[in-house]
């Protein structure tokens, strides 16, 4: 995906299709969330990776920095290949229950339908770039 399909997709395509994987991730760890919401002593997770996409999306007037080998660090978010490095977490909460879990049933569900809507508008735009795409293909039919 390094070329974009012969430069059909543009950067924010890529940024979508980044979101994509990414919400995906934290969807996992929703759920595992869920999962565990009766597991003694489990703690609740987080996955953090908006301030990374956007650091991503960030093309300030700064001259870009280069850099000799794909590991390198352009900043402290992401690496040189524009990569990101998600930050996965124990969420800090003031409600314990008993058994030590920390999971709340209401706030994972409310998080898990908030990546899900997030989620499918990234799928919509990329679908509409995509039906764009088909309707050049086939000349305007």
């Amino acid at each position: 995906m390094s070329s974009f399909i012969g430069g059909i997709f543009n950067g924010a395509d890529k940024v979508q299709m980044v979101s994509l994987d990414q919400r995906h991730k934290r969807g996992e760890i929703i759920s595992s969330n869920i999962a565990n919401a009766e597991t003694p002593g489990f703690r609740a997770q987080g996955y953090a990776f908006e301030e990374q996409l956007q650091a991503l999306t960030n093309t300030g007037k700064g001259l870009a920095m280069n850099v000799s080998h794909p590991k390198h660090m352009k900043n402290a978010l992401t690496n040189a290949d524009g990569m990101l490095k998600p930050d996965i977490y124990v969420r800090p909460t003031e409600d314990i229950s008993h058994d030590g879990n920390t999971v709340d049933m209401d706030e994972e569900m409310a998080r898990m339908a908030q990546n899900q809507i997030l989620f499918r508008s990234a799928v919509e735009l990329l679908n509409r770039k995509v039906g764009v795409l088909k309707y050049a293909i086939n000349g305007g039919r």
